[in-house]
């Protein structure tokens, strides 16, 4: 990831698309907003860590006061994280899912980004997420604005 897009700060930034990753940093950097630590999780079916798991570390890390994550169609590991944020955070978090546009049934970049069954699709994820009390970006050119948002509320 190139350092430079990077301020450190204390956001821990999550996200299937790297792209979407460094454009969340630089739009947080511009903001005077840090990151923790980025981590770029891939959108491929079958991933070597998931939100999941790194929301974990998140949650216990000190250095991490609020998380953002950058979903897209795809998988289930969205709503997971729904859940996980009710049932485990105590930390504010963030989203945006990328493919609101994308039609269903058809691969949108990434091999996992692919709506194959209920709860799959962006809308559906943001539906998801919002219930659960994530703050979640309209647009990706709001993705820094709303994770300053999130932070005002600490």
């Amino acid at each position: 990831m190139p350092g430079h897009i990077y301020k450190q700060g204390s956001v821990g930034l999550i996200g299937r698309s790297g792209t979407l990753g460094y454009e969340a940093a630089s739009q947080m950097k511009e903001l005077g907003i840090g990151i923790s630590t980025s981590v770029g999780i891939g959108g491929d079916p079958i991933n070597g860590s998931s939100f999941l798991e790194i929301l974990k570390y998140f949650e216990n890390d000190d250095e991490t006061e609020a998380v953002m994550i950058i979903g897209e169609i795809g998988g289930p590991q969205e709503a997971e994280v729904a859940e996980y944020f009710q049932k485990h955070m105590n930390k504010p978090m963030a989203a945006y899912i990328a493919g609101l546009t994308a039609p269903s049934g058809r691969t949108m970049g990434h091999a996992g980004a692919i709506v194959s069954s209920s709860g799959e699709s962006a809308a559906e994820k943001v539906v998801i997420l919002k219930d659960a009390g994530i703050m979640v970006a309209p647009t990706p050119s709001d993705m820094g604005s709303t994770v300053a948002a999130l932070l005002k509320g600490l």
